[in-house]
């Protein structure tokens, strides 16, 4: 076996392992499968045997009642086989679901930037489904298959050994071509999960762009890029279906040479009177019964270069590493953190700098207002503050210490960011603003929730806090979904809070409201507000001005509005729209 199969064969294994003792009973499962299907056709011989040669009614009674009993009791294993198998598969391989997503989840953003949901869901799901599907049979059918074909030439040697001779070199050559080509389609079919997760993940793209897609026309050139799409699946799967099926046609071809042999061996055994009729039955008996082992395993490899094409894939998957590695520290000094940017430099690619030389200083339970253009690094710079993204040079450090010395639960714990968008998981309104956290307390929750203005809409729920949420916040209005974002963060209890465009979907009257509980609720910890609108930053203690990625000014927010040179004082002379607009 080539080393990349054994080191993906021990990579299964691994998964296996917690489930040993199911596999020792599916074992003595097949066993006892393999010997009542060896144990019938005997039956049938000497039913055959003692009928041709006017053998008593009674024995013949008997051995018809033995051969139904040995039937149903088969049958009857057979579906607990099949059971078991399908549990021991499901049971590992959703191991390694979520192993794949629990890896995913810890990715930087620039390989998450790559990927669209789709695709992820079909690497995650669907490649593992082709892994599934193969375990579930692979010990039923393989390990059984052999078993099966170790049993029947092994009798057949006791009966007839040239016959025997036949089966054994048609099984050998089947099992080495099977063996000799097995890899023949897993390039194919790594191709084919590939166009298949493309498809998908145009599918989820467009889903969730369906407003833009309609309001702008696009339906015809999504569907145009749909069949394009659908036409790869097609052809890609086609090709690894041809390549598939190879092994499965060779050996029908050398099934069928292999019956015609033994078929003529036993009529002539029989007409020299060497063998009796139920013998002659016998063999034909089991040379049928030679052609499904051998199928099985035929049908095996098709599988095998499925799940071996979803074993690379998820291979390859794990072992993406993230850029974002975390530090030993996981201390930081209590209260709110003060922050420093030192030399700051990042960029989303080598072409394109966002963030140039950027420095400046925060002390602890100050608020900064960051202000200018579109594109100007205002988000870049909250995204390399939470660790999303590694900086390329540099140093940033929160309340003394170097982030990337921090354990990220460390730093994730003390740092909140609420951005524009807010993500609602499908459970309770509680479990939506403590994301799961069952510590929160509900009258903390309560008490946050009326200061930020959500408490009317929460009383208004039918169950309150046990109200059950939909994924996706289509129950939310845009305000309600920011008051949501803000909450979710504030029950956090955060020592620095980035607050990016806070008011941006709400109304005046509720943006005065807004800004008062935030006033309140930031007053114990240290706080960036990113914002366009700049009666949003008339609380704030220091403004900083981008540009192109640079500072272009920062300073004490009063003394810059006094100083009819600045950036800001302009801003605000022009209500905002000379640099902002």
């Amino acid at each position: 076996m080539p080393k990349e199969e054994k080191i993906s064969m021990l990579w299964l294994l691994r998964y296996l392992s917690p489930v040993k003792g199911r596999l020792v009973i599916l074992l003595m499962l097949l066993l006892t499968s393999t010997g009542l299907q060896l144990i019938n056709p005997q039956i049938i011989k000497r039913f055959i045997d003692t009928a041709a040669y006017g053998g008593v009614l009674t024995t013949l009674i008997q051995l018809a009642g033995l051969y139904l009993i040995v039937a149903v009791v088969n049958q009857l294993i057979t579906v607990g086989v099949s059971y078991l198998g399908n549990d021991i598969s499901w049971r590992a391989t959703n191991r390694l679901r979520g192993d794949l997503l629990k890896h995913c989840l810890r990715l930087d953003m620039r390989f998450h930037n790559e990927k669209t949901p789709g695709e992820m869901i079909e690497r995650i799901d669907g490649d593992v489904t082709n892994i599934s599907n193969f375990f579930a049979m692979f010990i039923v059918q393989v390990i059984g298959s052999f078993v099966l074909l170790g049993g029947i030439l092994v009798f057949m040697f006791t009966v007839n050994i040239p016959i025997a001779l036949v089966m054994t070199v048609f099984t050998i050559i089947s099992i080495m071509f099977m063996v000799i080509i097995r890899n023949l389609g897993v390039d194919s079919s790594k191709k084919e999960r590939e166009a298949s997760a493309s498809l998908f993940g145009l599918i989820e793209e467009r889903i969730a762009g369906i407003e833009d897609v309609q309001a702008n026309g696009n339906v015809p050139y999504v569907m145009n890029r749909f069949y394009r799409l659908m036409r790869s699946v097609f052809l890609k799967g086609r090709k690894a279906w041809m390549m598939r099926i190879v092994p499965w046609n060779t050996t029908v071809i050398l099934f069928a040479l292999a019956v015609t042999a033994v078929l003529l061996l036993g009529v002539h055994y029989y007409l020299i009177e060497e063998i009796t009729l139920g013998t002659l039955f016998l063999i034909y008996q089991y040379t049928q019964m030679l052609n499904d082992p051998i199928e099985m395993l035929g049908d095996q490899v098709q599988e095998f270069q499925k799940a071996k094409s979803g074993m690379l894939r998820s291979r390859e998957l794990l072992s993406q590493r993230s850029e974002i590695v975390g530090g030993d520290e996981e201390q930081l000094p209590e209260g709110a953190l003060g922050l420093e940017f030192e030399n700051v430099h990042f960029r989303y690619n080598e072409d394109k700098p966002v963030l140039k030389d950027v420095n400046f200083v925060i002390r602890p339970g100050e608020r900064l207002g960051i202000i200018g253009r579109t594109g100007s690094g205002k988000s870049s710079l909250s995204r390399v503050l939470l660790r999303l993204y590694n900086i390329d040079s540099g140093v940033i450090r929160v309340g003394g210490t170097d982030i990337t010395k921090l354990k990220l639960p460390a730093l994730y714990r003390r740092v909140g960011m609420v951005t524009q968008d807010v993500q609602l998981f499908d459970g309770s309104l509680r479990d939506n603003l403590t994301l799961f956290n069952n510590a929160v307390s509900d009258v903390f929750i309560l008490d946050t929730t009326e200061r930020l203005g959500l408490r009317q809409w929460i009383d208004a729920q039918p169950k309150g806090l046990d109200t059950h949420l939909s994924a996706g916040g289509t129950s939310l209005s845009a305000g309600e979904a920011q008051l949501f974002a803000l909450t979710r963060v504030f029950l956090s209890q955060p020592s620095l809070v980035i607050l990016d465009e806070p008011s941006s979907r709400l109304d005046a009257a509720t943006e005065a409201m807004l800004q008062a509980a935030v006033d309140q609720l930031m007053s114990q910890c240290t706080g960036i507000i990113i914002a366009h609108r700049l009666a949003t930053l008339e609380q704030v203690d220091k403004i900083m001005v981008l540009g192109d990625g640079r500072i272009l000014e920062f300073g004490d927010r009063v003394e810059l509005a006094q100083d009819p040179e600045s950036h800001y004082a302009r801003l605000l002379s022009t209500g905002g729209r000379e640099e902002l607009a």
